[in-house]
């Protein structure tokens, strides 16, 4: 809703956190600079871009949002983080719900977009937000703050009618199978460090499983959620998208077109996709698949460095999770396998001024925290 004014937004906190917690610069930098290799990967990208200065100027905005991210964290003291994202992802969804806006979905049906501008968006914020609600409940609890108990419980119900509503069947089953992960993390922390990471390496397991095997179960969980839609098995258009994409990859495999350097008005390939797929908008679409996005604007080299920097940041967060599961830490978990559950149909990590952006980001520069700082 603010359209052009999102980055400005952006850039200003960023501004006002180097005046605030100036002496937090060296430590972010020092700890979280391996996120900095994605966005120098879309700058350079540059060089070779059929559309240089596209390239560049939405590579600037990568830039930022990395860094916010970064600043989020790697910056924030782990108690404030989780405050803050519950606080943000609450007011937003209140607000999103109150707005009641739908719009024309599937079959003649609807979906809620609330303050949104699509419903997968909608489904993802309240995916996260319930998360966020969860840890932040059961820290409140820990410490015996009836207050911020009853706050989390009070914005449940918007939260479960945003993800239901949404139709955004990516984010509903992500959040059911990583609320019970993190149900019992949490409880976990009853447990001895042995049995933490018992619990922990077999969540991530049963989580790696179920990406491997997800052409065999998504398709027909797509249909039953979707049974009305009147939409196809192909999980709703995506299985053409990607023929597209894996054309488009074949022509530069190793460095890819350039970053955003496909979805731009009068490309004829873009515009063509657009069409067929009936985004009127011309905007605010993707291949909604991971791999195959970076791969089309970045190619193999861009995708090899995305995967080493997200699979070492999730490493090290799980592994210093399952030693000291903190309330935020187990929230930082949760994200990371939210995520990744999504990324083989939908685009995470990548597009510029994106709270989902932001937000891995973040997660993962928790896992490159060497030290924690105060937690107030």
């Amino acid at each position: 809703m603010l359209t052009s004014l999102t980055p400005v937004v952006i850039l200003g906190t960023m501004g006002a956190f180097v005046l605030m917690r100036w002496e937090r610069l060296p430590l972010i930098l020092r700890d979280a600079w391996p996120l900095l290799l994605l966005p120098g990967m879309a700058l350079l990208s540059t060089t070779w871009s059929a559309i240089p200065g596209t390239s560049f100027y939405y590579g600037v905005l990568y830039l930022a949002t990395v860094l916010a991210g970064m600043m989020i964290g790697r910056g924030m003291a782990p108690g404030t983080l989780l405050t803050g994202f519950f606080t943000a992802f609450a007011i937003f969804t209140v607000f999103s719900v109150l707005s009641m806006r739908f719009t024309a979905w599937g079959g003649g049906g609807t979906a809620f977009v609330g303050l949104t501008q699509s419903k997968n968006s909608a489904g993802d914020m309240a995916g996260v937000g319930l998360l966020a609600t969860l840890c932040f409940f059961f820290s409140a609890l820990s410490r015996r703050k009836l207050v911020q108990m009853g706050l989390a419980l009070a914005v449940v119900p918007f939260l479960l009618f945003a993800l239901w509503f949404s139709r955004a069947t990516g984010a509903l089953v992500a959040t059911t199978a990583i609320f019970g992960v993190t149900l019992a993390w949490l409880a976990s922390r009853l447990l001895t460090v042995q049995a933490r990471t018992a619990i922990f390496v077999l969540a991530i397991v049963v989580i790696a499983l179920l990406i491997a095997t997800q052409q065999f179960w998504l398709p027909p969980l797509f249909d039953a959620v979707l049974e009305n839609s009147g939409k196809d098995a192909g999980l709703t258009g995506r299985a053409d998208l990607w023929i597209y994409a894996d054309d488009l990859i074949s022509r530069k495999p190793l460095l890819g077109l350039g970053y955003n350097g496909f979805w731009v008005h009068n490309n004829l390939d873009a515009e063509y996709i657009w069409r067929h797929m009936g985004i009127g908008s011309r905007s605010g679409f993707n291949f909604h698949n991971t791999p195959r996005e970076i791969l089309v604007h970045m190619g193999y080299v861009g995708l090899a460095i995305f995967a080493v920097v997200a699979i070492i940041g999730a490493l090290r967060l799980i592994v210093l999770t399952s030693q000291t599961p903190s309330h935020e830490r187990i929230f930082a978990c949760a994200i990371v396998l939210f995520y990744a559950m999504k990324m083989p149909f939908e685009v995470v990590g990548i597009p510029p001024i994106h709270f989902g952006t932001l937000t891995s980001v973040a997660v993962l520069a928790m896992g490159f925290r060497r030290t924690d700082p105060a937690r107030r």
